[in-house]
């Protein structure tokens, strides 16, 4: 497929909308980042897969670039590829217009992980919650940051940083980003995920497919706090920086300074580095909600859309609904489980609830040890 550079040049475009058959115009970085500061619809994310027969939609409103969209048709399914976006419900129904004018066989029109507001659509939709993403929204001081957590992770933050402050060699914290990156930095902090993986006998997601592709989007927009003492590198936080925005991919220690609560302490770092450098919003992905939380962290559910070109065409995607829903609920599920164990004083219900999820881990892991041991 063609990917244009700034090198080259596309006719001018005197209409409000174009669609870019089989191309990504050269616009379309720095508009993927301006319109939507999202990893997961910057180019740099969406080049790490293949984009073989992507098609591109650009729409323009008061002479402003307003949406920007890359997609593939699958028979007469039509999907989106960027992620983790917002987009206004009138901007959805200029899209869906102009490809279901433009391609006669498509029946319906399939986006993942979409931040929404209350949409009023033209077309049939169905819009479930299926993921999520943990945000920190940063004041403009690291001392107004501090001040706003809890009272006790304030006070284990600030004991933590002393000990290491006076215990550990030349104690510091500094941002590495762009060039300055190197691969073995990134594999100390990916082996530091490992070992504390390891401890808890468990496989690390990171696998050499996923370090090459946090490797390729560091050296694009790399964002990384690390921690250093006098001989050594003691923890890490690997991220990507879009404008106000990073994303927090990888944070980890190494487990030997455990007694420093160097997790927690290596992120709250990279937090306040980020505040200094004018971040506004600190993405930490999904999952471990507790410990986010702790961090001001705010979930924000992710959602599927499905835009139809009529009523009839959900009759016939009545299968690929019935998926649908049970991830949704599937997700649904693990928030409730998740806000029960935030609750101070659960009930009896939420207590039996707990139990049995505890119960249920716990023989995972069992069986987990039981099986890795040797015969």
């Amino acid at each position: 497929m063609k990917i244009f550079t700034d090198n080259e040049t596309l006719p001018a475009e005197n209409s409000a909308e174009r669609i870019y058959m089989d191309c990504i115009p050269p616009f379309a970085e720095q508009g993927l980042e301006g319109l939507y500061k999202s990893l997961y619809a910057s180019l740099p994310q969406l080049q790490c897969n293949s984009l073989t027969q992507v098609h591109t939609y650009a729409a323009w409103r008061d002479g402003q670039l307003s949406a920007i969209l890359l997609y593939c048709l699958d028979g007469s399914r039509i999907r989106v590829l960027n992620e983790g976006m917002h987009i206004p419900p009138a901007e959805l129904d200029r899209f869906a217009n102009a490809l279901f004018t433009r391609h006669a066989k498509a029946s319906v029109i399939s986006l993942h992980a979409q931040s929404v507001s209350k949409m009023l659509l033209q077309h049939p939709s169905v819009c479930m919650p299926v993921t999520e993403d943990i945000v920190i929204d940063l004041p403009g001081t690291e001392e107004s940051y501090l001040a706003q957590l809890g009272k006790s992770s304030r006070k284990s933050l600030k004991q933590h940083l002393s000990r290491a402050q006076h215990e550990l060699p030349d104690f510091q914290h500094a941002i590495v980003a762009g060039e300055a990156i190197s691969e073995k930095l990134v594999d100390q902090i990916i082996g530091f995920n490992h070992a504390r993986m390891a401890l808890k006998q468990r496989r690390s997601a990171i696998d050499e497919k996923a370090r090459m592709h946090l490797i390729r989007l560091l050296r694009a927009r790399g964002w990384v706090g690390v921690i250093r003492t006098r001989d050594r590198i003691c923890a890490g936080s690997l991220g990507c920086r879009f404008g106000d925005t990073v994303y927090s991919m990888v944070n980890a220690h190494d487990p030997q300074y455990d007694v420093y609560g160097m997790g927690n302490l290596s992120r709250h770092l990279f937090i306040n580095a980020s505040i200094r450098a004018g971040v506004r919003h600190f993405h930490l992905l999904g999952g471990q909600l507790s410990t986010k939380r702790n961090a001001l962290g705010q979930r924000q559910a992710l959602y599927d859309i499905r835009l139809y070109r009529s009523k009839l065409s959900i009759a016939r995607d009545l299968s690929h609904l019935v998926r649908l829903s049970r991830e949704s609920l599937g997700y649904r599920l693990q928030t409730w489980l998740e806000d029960l164990h935030a609750q101070p004083h659960p009930g009896k219900i939420a207590h039996a609830v707990l139990y049995l999820q505890q119960a249920l881990r716990s023989t995972r892991n069992h069986i987990r040890r039981w099986s890795s041991s040797p015969v």
